[in-house]
């Protein structure tokens, strides 16, 4: 599910993403986790991808039409991971 306040216009440049993404990092090395994946990031995603590159995640590929958008449409999806 996409966070829907880091979507809002009017919230943008704030880095709401990237805390949230770091604070589950954070999260996961606290509870013992060895790594950290994002099974569904959307191709067309382009500020979500920019974020997981710059914070180090590592790409495991692309699944067609893995995503249904709410035109209808499908869309691929780049599954992310990264060790903690």
């Amino acid at each position: 599910m996409q966070c829907q306040l880091c979507s809002k216009k009017e919230k943008r440049g704030l880095h709401i993403g990237e805390k949230l993404v770091l604070h589950s990092m954070e999260k996961g090395k606290e509870f013992g986790f060895r790594i950290l994946q994002f099974n569904a990031v959307v191709k067309n995603n382009t500020a979500a991808l920019k974020l997981y590159k710059k914070l180090g995640f590592i790409q495991l590929g692309s699944i067609p039409k893995g995503f249904l958008t709410k035109n209808g449409e499908y869309e691929d999806i780049i599954p992310h991971y990264i060790e903690l």
